[in-house]
């Protein structure tokens, strides 16, 4: 990777890496701080959501006219963003949960480490165990390296559903384990099992009946400080954030420490209502939260002559869809509320301990999510913005308060990040790059693109992940009919609602302003994201962008099937479009006869 550059002096590197690690990790940019401006050995904190989008972290709703607006996440806000550097444009490479996660955990675009799917045994939780990520990853490399490595809540798909897992092992590389089970068969908020260091307990709660879909018992609305009714408190999400204040309580003062805590929220919970459960002091703040986008901004798309054929022929969303969603996003928000809780409790914690000002923390989600976007209701998979365009925030230090930058990045640089912070050399080679320099200088810009990829096709992706059934019963107007899992078989029939967003192959990639995207049956996409942030309008079929296309074809032939520094490469710059190609003509052809005249006149 070359290193970037700022104008206006010369700047100290951080550290050097040996040649080795520079090909790994790549190099640190000029602009960083000193050595002795950072700590020696920072801690971490990664915080993963599931299914988050870039419109719910800054939502605010007002119930009424006049009345307070009610954010979503004020803690995450104010405590991480207005704390440290916003990434404005930062994507997730493959928009589907356990590809996503083990990215996050190697550095590693999908081609790579070739977890390629949800479901196992070659997706899921058993494909990472049977390949190469599964010793080889942030976890092994810090433990390795004398960090304290904690993890805390959903892990991969499949971890503990039979025959595959039983839900016992400890993966190498963490020393804590707080792990739900079964997270992606059930999602349950109440009613889950953990492997707590080893040891299964629970359930914790009644997750109810598939008939009718709704919980034993929900906690008491003073959980989980002080429940009226002297019960104990379940509430997933409530769990998770007490462990993790007490991971970080239990961790030597003087022993840096990385701790992952992935949350299940605001993933669905295939019980009434629509959309997850929230937790119970926040259960009805956001009903009536309109949805993110409106009709101009793409929301059940009028004119989708432009977009592939399966968009095409998807009808538009029902009053019954509509509704349905609307509740579910509804209870996405009042359920991030929960999550924000443990945000602001961790950073709480950090600051007690006297460990905030040497801890990086990091939030962001895995995949994003469709509501009606597209007319796509339910469902990521697809390289739209709703899907794949996600938060990324980063505090700590070195990086100045209350900053964003517009550098493109991507989950394959949230290992590398760490990892150069920490001064850990991986021993295998990684896609991404650090972010540092670009949280620490908001001016600094590279060309390096970046690739999207699917390969859910091959992969029997899981039929509940998508959403709802197109069409509900009438007399279920309050939530999605989900049915029990369905089988391997029915998986591979691809019984998926024509409006939730399918699992389709395809290959894309972001560079500048750009999208482009190609499908495996010839059709391709590009948009201008800085104009058309909601791509409603297909600009591939444009003479004007021919000389665009060609050239991010090219630049995606080249990504496909990169592998480590390749990865890393930047682009040349953008050739002319036809219209400036004409421009340029036009002025060159001014000049050419000012130059005629002034000979003239001068002879």
């Amino acid at each position: 990777m070359r290193a970037a550059r700022l104008s206006g002096g010369p700047y100290l590197l951080l550290f050097l890496l040996v040649l080795c690690g520079a090909a790994a990790v790549g190099s640190l940019a000029v602009g960083t701080p000193a050595a002795g401006a950072l700590p020696a050995r920072p801690s971490f904190v990664v915080i993963q959501t599931d299914d988050e989008t870039l419109d719910e972290l800054y939502t605010a709703f007002e119930a009424f006219p006049g009345a307070p607006a009610l954010r979503a996440m004020p803690h995450t806000l104010d405590e991480i963003a207005k704390r440290g550097a916003t990434f404005t444009r930062y994507y997730v490479s493959y928009s589907l949960c356990c590809p996503s996660r083990v990215t996050l955990l190697t550095g590693r675009y999908a081609h790579n480490h070739n977890v390629r799917g949800n479901v196992q045994p070659n997706g899921g939780y058993l494909g990472f165990r049977s390949r190469v990520a599964w010793s080889h990853n942030i976890a092994t490399w810090l433990q390795g390296a004398g960090y304290r490595t904690i993890h805390i809540g959903k892990f991969l798909n499949g971890y503990g559903d039979a025959p595959y897992s039983t839900g016992k092992t400890v993966p190498p590389g963490w020393d804590a384990w707080h792990t739900v089970l079964h997270a992606d068969t059930q999602h349950f908020f109440y009613g889950y099992e953990m492997n707590n260091d080893g040891t299964i307990e629970g359930p914790f709660g009644d997750s109810g009946t598939w008939e009718p879909r709704e919980y034993g018992e929900r906690d008491d609305p003073g959980c989980p400080t002080a429940p009226l009714n002297g019960k104990p408190c379940y509430y997933e999400t409530d769990t998770f954030n007490r462990q993790a204040v007490e991971e970080l309580a239990a961790t030597s003062p003087e022993q840096p420490f990385y701790m992952q805590v992935d949350y299940t929220a605001p993933h669905g919970d295939f019980r009434r209502p629509a959309g997850p459960e929230p937790p119970p002091r926040y259960y009805e703040w956001f009903d009536g939260a309109p949805y993110p986008h409106s009709r101009r901004e793409g929301f059940d798309e009028g004119n989708a002559s432009d977009k592939p054929s399966f968009i095409r022929q998807a009808p538009p969303l029902t009053p019954q869809e509509i509704h349905t969603y609307h509740v579910y996003y509804d209870k996405v928000l009042a359920s991030l509320r929960g999550v924000d809780d443990g945000v602001g409790e961790i950073i709480a914690e950090l600051g007690a301990l006297h460990r905030l000002r040497d801890t990086y923390v990091i939030f962001t989600s895995d995949n994003g999510f469709f509501f009606g976007e597209h007319r796509l209701t339910g469902g990521k998979f697809l390289a739209y913005e709703p899907s794949t365009h996600l938060p990324l925030l980063i505090r700590g230090p070195g990086i100045k308060a209350n900053t964003k930058t517009g550098e493109i990045a991507a989950n394959i640089d949230i290992a590398p990040t760490v990892l150069e912070l920490a001064g850990v050399r991986p021993d295998e080679r990684i896609d991404g790059r650090s972010l540092f320099p670009y949280a620490h200088d908001n001016r600094l810009r590279t060309r390096r693109p970046i690739l999207f990829e699917s390969f859910v096709q091959t992969n029997d992706v899981e039929e509940n992940g998508g959403g709802a059934p197109s069409s509900p019963p009438p007399d279920e107007g309050s939530g999605p009919v989900y049915q029990r899992p369905a089988t391997t078989s029915a998986k591979r029939a691809g019984a998926h609602a024509s409006i939730v967003a399918p699992p389709r192959n395809y290959e894309g990639i972001r560079l500048g302003p750009y999208k482009y995207i190609e499908w495996p049956d010839g059709e391709k996409e590009l948009y201008d994201i800085n104009k058309d942030p909601n791509e409603l309008n297909n600009i591939v079929r444009r003479p004007n962008f021919f000389p665009i296309r060609a050239f991010l074809a090219h630049q995606l032939e080249r990504l496909e099937d990169c592998s480590g520094a390749e990865c890393r490469q930047p682009a040349p710059k953008f050739p002319l479009t036809r219209a400036q190609q004409a421009r340029l003509k036009r002025e060159k052809e001014r000049e050419r006869r000012e130059k005629e005249r002034e000979h003239k006149h001068r002879h």
